[in-house]
């Protein structure tokens, strides 16, 4: 059983492990994507440790830009 948060209605749903309909692995994280019983769509679902690094170096990279902005 897997807890998700539909996208399009905001919803947490509990899924089961039937409603996975393929999962995928790439280097830095792997793809779920899964059958939501809310709103009747397929939605992606991500995870691993190297994902949340990469996800958390692009913001923090972005944040100087907007910094430098706003003092210019």
């Amino acid at each position: 059983m897997l807890l998700i948060t539909c996208p399009a209605t905001r919803s947490e749903e509990l899924v089961a492990d039937r409603r996975i309909r393929s999962v995928v692995n790439h280097p830095t994280h792997i793809a779920l994507h899964v059958a939501c019983p809310a709103c009747a769509g397929v939605h992606v679902y991500r995870t691993g440790r190297r994902w949340e690094a990469a996800r958390a170096a692009r913001a923090q990279s972005a944040v100087p830009e907007a910094r430098e902005l706003t003092h210019a």
